[in-house]
């Protein structure tokens, strides 16, 4: 799936869509919102939540890995290292 095809879709659908095929790529915090990072295909979706999982507030789609900064000291590259 194209990020354009994804925006396309409703909000539901594409929460959905997150869950079942989607990889989940990391969790950060900002104040009162949680935010999921999840990859699908060759792109990135943001989940932002005001209760973890409760109530989503809005979702932000992205293609461009600059956007990834935030979660980069949440990686935990030890792992990396050794395999």
């Amino acid at each position: 799936m194209r990020l354009a095809e994804f925006l396309r879709l409703k909000t539901t659908e594409q929460v959905q869509l997150l869950y079942k095929n989607a990889v989940y790529s990391g969790k950060r915090r900002e104040r009162t919102t949680i935010i999921v990072l999840y990859q699908l295909d060759g792109f990135y979706v943001e989940i932002f939540y005001l209760k973890y999982r409760w109530h989503i507030r809005h979702l932000h789609a992205f293609e461009s890995v600059d956007l990834l900064e935030p979660y980069l000291p949440f990686v935990d590259l030890e792992e990396l290292i050794n395999d």
